[in-house]
């Protein structure tokens, strides 16, 4: 048997900032989103998920069909998060911190519309491995988009013992008319209450 029931989720967030050397202070609404999600068959999934306030815009996020044939390969299409760095997948609602990691801010802050797959496997630890290949769009500019190519992303994170996760991932853009290559490798800790992270992350662009 298959629960229809939509999920729906939700994020608020609301802040302070004061800047000690203009003494002027601001409040804000940083995060107001609502998403739904749930499975139409043991095989088809579904999510939507919508910010009502990013930075005062709104902006459709996500919006995807997933397909599971089997329990340990799946298959997206639709607009989504692009698998790329340690931080940059993750909700509001999942953050460690008031805010994201450079990285994951300024670099793989991605969402593009796409497919996508997904294996896990097990070599004495659990591995997953994802890529996909993406329109270079972004979120706003798909009704009149055409191209000749397409960007893409893969990402693996192998699940060590004793708390240790590893992630390398590669993601190829063309923002312009410059492609622009990005690899990315990091290292998580974890052991009960305990969190450390570190990444690496190296992009060429323009020889």
């Amino acid at each position: 048997d298959v629960d229809l029931t939509p999920k729906v989720h939700g994020t608020l967030r609301g802040k302070y900032e004061y800047q000690t050397e203009e003494k002027e202070g601001r409040f804000q609404v940083r995060t107001a989103r609502i998403d739904i999600s749930g499975d139409l068959s043991k095989i088809v999934s579904y999510k939507a998920e919508i910010d009502l306030c990013d930075e005062g815009s709104i902006k459709m996020l996500d919006a995807y069909t997933r397909l599971k044939p089997w329990n340990n390969f799946e298959f997206t299409i639709g607009q989504e998060r692009v698998p790329f760095t340690i931080d940059a997948h993750r909700s509001p609602s999942q953050q460690y911190f008031a805010n994201r990691s450079f990285i994951a801010k300024q670099v793989g802050n991605v969402r593009d519309v796409g497919a996508e797959a997904g294996y896990t496997f097990h070599l004495g630890f659990p591995i997953e491995i994802r890529g996909g290949i993406f329109n270079g769009s972004g979120l706003t500019n798909q009704k009149d988009f055409w191209t000749n190519h397409v960007n893409f992303s893969t990402k693996a994170v192998f699940y060590l013992p004793v708390g240790f996760n590893v992630e390398i991932s590669a993601q190829k853009i063309k923002p312009d008319d410059v492609s622009v290559m990005m690899y990315d490798g990091g290292i998580t800790y974890h052991h009960k209450r305990f969190i450390a992270e570190a990444e690496y992350l190296y992009k060429h662009y323009a020889d």
